[in-house]
């Protein structure tokens, strides 16, 4: 009708609504040429496209769209399948870097959250393996990326080199460090043998702690190993056989190493000493605390030098247990010097 208003709509159903007079919107501007001595902006580049398909051939909608379940479908935005690859990967490094559930309440409900955390404890670690000076270290249960971007880079800077032997199915194992200029390649290795088979002479072992014929089997078949390398392939090279046991100095499998007596029939043909002697407690948390780890030489090549003290227990029980704000494991280090 001459002279009402056309009527509009949100939905877009009216004819009227497509009445409306138009504005007239000014010519753009020209392209501006680039003159002398000019160079053009460079033209965006397009994002990566990611498509993603479900089994319904609908997109569901995620926290932050528009619709989800039962709402109105949205397509996924561009390269959000990488996006999503890359965070994933963050979020299980951002996982595996702080401490469980539990660690917090199970395991050492004594220790300070923020002293459970992977960062805070291994800048201790490197500080305390930097501070030994040694010629070899021999670690447990070490996470496989705290080996490849913690550890390795930072006691390479000490001329330490590391070798990594994954456990099955995990995602931790064991860790040695040697010093290039003594052991390694291209000097005058004290140990006459390619670094490869370091880890099978210098024996580092990490034991199950449940069952002790469990223990002596798995001593039995390590130290037979041993046996190949130094006496079939490498005759008279002196043995260390060092590690966390997961065994009292009472146990069968302590003294089937220290003096060849068991409860089975096994046998070896070395003669080992624990070079540290035994401690009151190599390992001190919650409800328990013994010594659980030991260094044994070949006391027939190698003689002990000087046994670096352990902390005091008013140190290692100043904050209840292990670990702490002071000490990044509950286990502590053992370290000894010999000639041989």
């Amino acid at each position: 009708q001459p002279g009402r208003a056309p009527r509009t709509c949100r939905g877009g159903n009216e004819k009227d609504a497509a009445r409306q007079p138009q504005r007239l919107r000014p010519p753009s501007p020209p392209p501006r040429r680039p003159g002398p001595g000019r160079v053009p902006p460079p033209s965006p580049l397009p994002a990566p496209r990611a498509r993603s398909r479900r089994g319904s051939g609908q997109h569901r909608g995620c926290r932050g769209d528009e619709g989800g379940e039962g709402g109105r479908a949205r397509a996924p935005r561009r390269g959000r399948g990488l996006a999503a690859a890359v965070n994933g990967r963050r979020r299980e490094w951002r996982r595996r870097r702080l401490p469980t559930e539990f660690s917090r309440t199970v395991l050492y409900p004594y220790c300070a959250p923020y002293a459970l955390e992977l960062d805070y404890r291994q800048n201790l670690l490197k500080k305390e393996l930097a501070g030994y000076s040694a010629d070899l270290v021999c670690l447990q249960e070490v996470d496989r990326s705290a080996f490849a971007e913690s550890l390795a880079p930072a006691l390479d800077a000490f001329g330490l080199e590391g070798l990594f032997r994954m456990k099955e199915k995990q995602h931790e194992g064991l860790a040695t460090f040697y010093r290039r200029d003594k052991l390694g390649a291209g000097s005058a290795p004290v140990l006459k043998i390619p670094p490869v088979l370091l880890q099978s002479v210098l024996s580092n072992m990490f034991l199950c702690f449940l069952g002790g014929n469990i223990r002596l089997i798995q001593i039995a078949i390590a130290l037979s190993h041993i046996k190949h390398i130094a006496c079939d392939l490498y005759p008279s090279i002196p043995i260390i056989f060092c590690g966390d046991f997961n065994s009292t100095p009472s146990s069968g499998a302590y003294s089937f190493i220290n003096s060849e007596r068991c409860n089975m029939t096994l046998s070896h043909p070395f003669k080992l000493q624990s070079a540290c002697g035994e401690p009151a407690y190599t390992n001190y948390v919650g409800g328990f605390h013994g010594c659980l780890d030991y260094i044994f030489i070949d006391k027939n090549a190698l003689e002990v030098e000087q046994v670096i003290p352990l902390p005091s227990h008013e140190e290692v029980t100043t904050h209840q247990a292990l670990p702490s704000v002071s000490h990044p494991s509950d286990h502590i280090g053992i370290t000894e010097s010999q000639n041989g």
